[in-house]
């Protein structure tokens, strides 16, 4: 898929083989998304660059597209079925949002992807209402993942103008909602971390028993799940690290 993508880019930029810069190119756009090409601007023939930068109906848009949408396929089509699914039914049942995420994906890559692209795309998904402009010039998606990293499920209520009432009841209430799968896979990976970091061993669903309630209440309320199960000095040392790494 990789080389089929990068031969269209290089014939739709026109890049020729000697072009000292055209693996750089492809390489930016694959990452952070048309918007990279600004970058270039001197290494594209001037026709070129207006016409692929102007609007999302051009070719390179629709092949950036194609790309981001067969990499999700590719990455979490085994490991995160569930995703996948639900981005199916998304752009089934209400293509407008889906292609909205999908199209901002393809202008600016992985700048909203954070450490959690899973999580990422879902919250945008959810909060249909937040466009291009209100995440650049208010910073609001910033402040949504730090507070519903940092707090939890049921801190999303703090931006139910953005979402309708019951999607945010379901959020909230279903216990595997798509938010909460979300939340969980971000979680795992970090909590994984913090385990290993202060040499935690994951005995008898310890990491599982933890996830569920961080997810629900947020770092410090929902690892104290799992206080009663560690010895008191790991604790400490993992409250320590939580508080380190995401206060």
């Amino acid at each position: 898929m990789l080389k089929i993508i990068t031969n269209e880019l290089i014939k739709i930029l026109a890049l020729d083989d000697d072009d000292e810069n055209k693996d750089k190119i492809i390489n930016d756009l694959l990452k952070n998304g048309r918007q990279s090409l600004i970058n270039y601007q001197k290494d594209i023939k001037p026709k070129i660059y207006r016409e692929q930068m102007n609007g999302n109906d051009n070719e390179l848009m629709t092949l950036l597209k194609k790309y981001f949408e067969q990499k999700w396929e590719v990455e979490y089509g085994s490991s995160n079925a569930w995703f996948i699914a639900y981005l199916k039914q998304c752009k089934n049942n209400d293509n407008v949002t889906y292609e909205n995420v999908l199209t901002r994906t393809a202008e600016y890559g992985n700048k909203y992807m954070k450490n959690c692209p899973i999580l990422s795309i879902i919250l945008q998904i959810l909060l249909k209402d937040i466009d291009n402009k209100c995440l650049q010039e208010k910073n609001l998606f910033d402040d949504l993942w730090l507070t519903i990293t940092n707090d939890g499920l049921k801190s999303i209520i703090e931006y139910s103008k953005y979402i309708a009432s019951e999607i945010i009841n379901e959020l909230i209430n279903e216990k595997q909602s798509i938010l909460f799968q979300a939340l969980r896979e971000y979680y795992r990976q970090e909590l994984f971390r913090l385990f290993q970091q202060n040499n935690i061993a994951d005995k008898e669903n310890l990491c599982d028993l933890a996830l569920d309630n961080i997810v629900e209440y947020g770092w410090i309320d929902g690892i104290k799940a799992i206080e009663d199960t560690i010895a008191p000095k790991k604790f400490e040392m993992l409250l320590d690290s939580i508080l380190l790494s995401f206060n």
